[in-house]
């Protein structure tokens, strides 16, 4: 089934809230809208209830669609946003987009209008679930590796490292992850081990497979040399292919 798309609208125009929730439904079987005519109620249905994508006017009493979008952007700064309004101008489009809009639409006459509407808001809504999915397999990722015992070293296609855990801070006598992060995975082997590294690294990269475990002579950031039984396995890091090293002593 469909994942249903939970949709809030805010105008002040009741009517025309009900002819748009019509059309956005026809046109999108998975959306299910909620409408509010003022931006105080709107802000506490968020409060209260899961909604994927909200779709607001610009003149509204009290306060108008960028007013309500800061105040969005101050607890949802992610949040699908579209403005969706009868006044348009390069002044509030410009204000908009200061402001965090994620989509900016002018209404128009017919029904076309809605078929837009309704095809931004999906758009929005898949963007801004796929970036989330990232963001809690990576929160995920973290809560595992950061407590790991042994150290976990991250590098990216460039062999460039883009995380280490605290056993990696550690081992490697560093005295924070940014002693190490940023630098090479080269720079962290005895010479004579860095071409036979570089090998298992592109295949790695290129085949995605995990490699057996290899001994090397791995060299700390103060120069000290410990001997090491390395892992590596391919994996995700925020969204890019990476490759992940644990070192057993």
């Amino acid at each position: 089934m469909a994942v249903p798309i939970q949709v809030l609208h805010v105008d002040d125009d009741s009517d025309f809230l009900a002819v748009a929730s019509t059309f956005l439904k026809r046109a999108d079987e998975r959306f299910a809208v909620e409408t509010e005519t003022g931006v105080a109620e709107a802000l506490g249905r968020l409060d209260t209830d899961e909604i994927d994508c909200v779709v607001s006017d610009y003149d509204m009493p009290g306060q108008n669609g960028i007013e309500f979008l800061q105040a969005v952007r101050e607890n949802w700064p992610k949040l699908p946003f579209v403005l969706f309004t009868g006044r348009g101008s390069e002044d509030i489009a410009s204000r908009a987009i200061s402001a965090g809009v994620t989509e900016y639409l002018q209404k128009g006459g017919g029904t076309d209008q809605y078929t837009i509407l309704a095809n931004r808001i999906a758009n929005s809504v898949r963007a801004f679930r796929a970036e989330t999915a990232v963001s809690r397999t990576e929160e995920r990722y973290h809560n595992l590796v950061d407590t790991a015992p042994i150290p976990i070293i991250v590098f990216d296609r460039d062999g460039v490292m883009v995380y280490s855990n605290d056993a990696a801070v550690d081992f490697l006598n560093a005295d924070s992850h940014v002693d190490l992060e940023g630098s090479s995975f080269t720079d962290f082997l005895h010479p004579t081990d860095r071409e036979r590294a570089s090998d298992r690294f592109d295949r790695l990269m290129s085949e995605g497979v995990s490699l057996p475990e290899a001994e090397f002579r791995l060299r700390a950031v103060d120069g000290e040399i410990k001997v090491a039984t390395v892992a590596t396995a391919p994996g995700y890091y925020r969204g890019e292919r990476v490759a992940q090293a644990m070192a057993y002593r």
